[in-house]
């Protein structure tokens, strides 16, 4: 009989420990979505400031070309 109470015991202890890490591996999980939706975030952000850095870049390449243009009264040499 107290084989049986101690393997019930034992049995109810671990299911609780299970449970136990359940919810922390939950509350983990869900901290990590949090995390990644902050971090989808600033990556669009940061994907925006390229493509206007992007932009930005094309607009002083093209004013450095007319430049060289025109102080050497010569068209660029073709790429």
């Amino acid at each position: 009989m107290t084989e049986m109470i101690t393997i019930i015991a034992v049995g109810v202890g671990l299911a609780g420990l299970i449970l136990n890490g359940q919810k922390n591996i939950r509350e983990d999980m869900k901290s990590l979505r949090e995390d990644m939706k902050s971090l989808d975030a600033r990556f669009e952000k940061l994907e925006s400031r390229m493509g206007t850095m992007e932009r930005q870049q094309a607009k002083l390449e093209g004013l450095l070309e007319g430049l060289r243009e025109a102080i050497s009264g010569r068209a660029p040499a073709s790429r």
